[in-house]
């Protein structure tokens, strides 16, 4: 499967030309293919555990789903179905997310299959806070909102919400001093 996988990605198909064939560089992440000259990651931050309550109860109702007085090959459907849902709902929610500080810029990429990611330059930050609500402040978790001139960014279910914000107070003030 990884051997298929690599073909594809190496693999030209339009001029059947081959593109970089390390496989190290198909095995390393998105934002570590994609930065800057010079640029080194320092932080990354991860989503909070919370985001996966629900498919987690749901999956705990699917395998209550075997008490139910029906026959057994009724009860393994169920429960299949259930956790087949439960699983497919939680890597909606995770959905190949990245946060992550580096020395120059902010990055923001989701998705697994189709990707999506937003830059912010470092250098134009003008505002960076932290939401967190009671549930927030006792399980360590909130809301970061990075401001530029014309945009906000909200980074929701962030870990450690705090710490992430002085990484990024860190890396402006480097740049500012430098």
């Amino acid at each position: 499967m990884i051997l298929l996988h690599y073909w594809l990605l190496c693999c030209n198909f339009a001029t059947r030309k081959r593109k970089n064939t390390n496989l190290n560089y198909f095995v390393m992440g998105y934002i570590q293919k994609h930065l800057m000259a010079g640029e080194k990651v320092a932080y990354e931050a991860k989503q909070h555990w919370i985001i996966y309550t629900w498919p987690i109860i749901l999956g705990i109702v699917s395998l209550a789903a075997f008490l139910l007085p029906l026959e057994a090959w009724i009860n393994a459907c169920i429960c299949c179905a259930l956790l087949l849902i439960a699983f497919c709902w939680g890597v909606s929610i995770y959905g190949g997310r990245q946060y992550v500080v580096t020395t120059d810029r902010l990055i923001f990429k989701r998705g697994i299959i189709n990707r999506n990611s937003h830059e912010l330059l470092l250098k134009k930050c003008e505002g960076v806070q932290v939401d967190q609500s009671i549930m927030g402040r006792i399980f360590d978790y909130g809301t970061v909102v990075v401001t530029t001139g014309e945009v906000t960014n909200r980074y929701k279910y962030i870990s450690t919400p705090l710490k992430f914000t002085t990484k990024i107070h860190e890396q402006i003030s480097k740049i500012k001093d430098a």
